[in-house]
């Protein structure tokens, strides 16, 4: 969809691809056939957009005083990706927690080798900071952390 070429995939890090402007709009084209309506891109892909922006604005206003406390948890478990699962998985609805696998997890949420033996703390705190919602609050996750230290 992206034309992400293997160079691209050879280093995933916790940033990702970088897309360029061409790509971004490829991919739009390509996610939208040409008889779709103006209504149907705005709920297909706008409205995507427009989540990720005010879930990455609240990260930017959670992350300054939550920072701190995550870098003190990666330190204290030395970047264990099984303590920082086990952490990963007390943030989860109970009813969630079987269906998100270790796997999952260290791909999808530390962007590691599944078999990594360590997340690097640059991944843990980009991993957290790319995957919170509106819920996410330092109230809600200082005791979850406390609880892992």
């Amino acid at each position: 969809l992206g034309d992400v070429s293997e160079e691209h995939v050879k280093c995933p890090g916790p940033d990702g691809p970088i897309f360029s402007a061409d790509q971004l709009v490829s991919c739009f084209s390509k996610m939208i056939p040409a008889k779709d309506t103006p209504e149907i891109f705005e709920e297909k892909v706008i409205s995507q957009v427009r989540d990720a922006i005010k879930r990455r604005k609240h990260s930017n206003a959670v992350m300054p005083e939550l920072k701190p406390k995550l870098e003190a948890l990666h330190a204290k478990t030395g970047g264990s990706p099984d303590k920082l699962y086990a952490w990963f998985l007390d943030l989860l609805p109970a009813d969630n927690k079987d269906g998100f696998p270790k796997e999952a997890f260290m791909a999808m949420i530390m962007r590691c080798p599944p078999d990594a033996g360590e997340i690097p703390l640059k991944n843990f705190i980009a991993g957290i900071e790319g995957n919170m919602d509106e819920s996410d609050t330092v109230e809600k996750l200082a005791p979850i952390i406390d609880k892992h230290m």
